[in-house]
């Protein structure tokens, strides 16, 4: 693992990480994190801190508005950027930060931003922050020195977060797909047939589905297991009983149409990248 030497003072080591914009992308993560945790510690006291629920997605913005920047640039008035804009995966995260941000809180739309922002966070904690702030040094030969370092508090915290992260990402990003395709779609179309939200809420979220679904392998896993358990509940020869048909029926007929509102924007969908 790789250590940074405390050559620059203390002052200069700081500034040199601040004024780098992945700070302002960490510091984002960060306001994800402790937003979605005030704003959950309020909900189970119940004095629910809407403020907390904003600053969560104020973090989400600025992250993910940085690193639009950083791969597209600044904004062009042509018809290409555009395109490129509409799919990119990150902005299609920060359109859906920005209306969540707008719109009333609904707590389970903070579980898939948090998720990610724990495992960014920590990976900038791991290779900037501590070799940063607490950077190894010695003043002996080469190989005593690697010594040390390999035994140093900094990389063995290092390696224990490295760890963390690499076991349980996996785990994580099909949590997230869970999350979005059950968690957030229910709570939308629950929301709407109840009056609760907006009925535009579902329908934008489908279109957000559909982009995440080609671009990636965890979200085509959910729909997947979905598919999988409504078939063995609605369907026979796995269907209970007591299910009219019709009700079979009409699941089939809204499975079609989902499946070609799917494959309609096969052919604009971008190639996956990584997260």
């Amino acid at each position: 693992m790789a250590t940074t030497s405390p050559a620059l003072p203390f002052q200069d080591r700081v500034l040199k990480l601040v004024k780098n914009p992945q700070f302002a992308w960490f510091l984002g993560h960060v306001a994800v994190l402790a937003g979605t945790l005030f704003y959950l510690i309020s909900l189970i006291t119940f004095k629910s801190n809407s403020r907390a629920y904003s600053v969560a997605f104020i973090g989400a913005l600025v992250s993910y508005g940085v690193v639009v920047y950083k791969s597209l640039g600044m904004p062009q008035a042509n018809a290409q950027y555009l395109q490129k804009l509409m799919l990119d995966e990150n902005f299609q995260y920060f359109m859906l930060a920005f209306y969540w941000y707008c719109n009333k809180p609904i707590t389970v739309t903070l579980v898939p931003f948090a998720t990610y922002s724990v495992f960014h966070a920590s990976s900038y904690l791991r290779s900037n922050v501590i070799p940063t702030l607490f950077p190894v040094a010695s003043s002996q030969s080469n190989g005593e020195a690697a010594a040390a370092a390999n035994n140093a508090w900094q990389t063995k915290f290092q390696r224990k977060i490295k760890a963390w992260t690499d076991m349980r990402y996996g785990t994580a990003m099909k949590f997230v797909a869970q999350v979005e395709v059950i968690g957030v779609m229910g709570r939308l179309i629950l929301g709407a047939i109840t009056f609760q939200s907006s009925l535009l809420a579902p329908l934008l979220f489908a279109h957000f589905l559909r982009l995440r679904f080609h671009l990636s392998s965890y979200t085509r896993g959910a729909f997947r297991d979905l598919n999988n358990r409504m078939d063995k509940l609605l369907l026979p020869p796995n269907a209970h009983p007591s299910i009219p048909p019709a009700v079979g029926h009409a699941y089939t007929t809204i499975k079609g149409y989902i499946i070609k509102y799917s494959q309609a924007g096969m052919q604009q969908a971008p190639q996956p990248q990584p997260q």
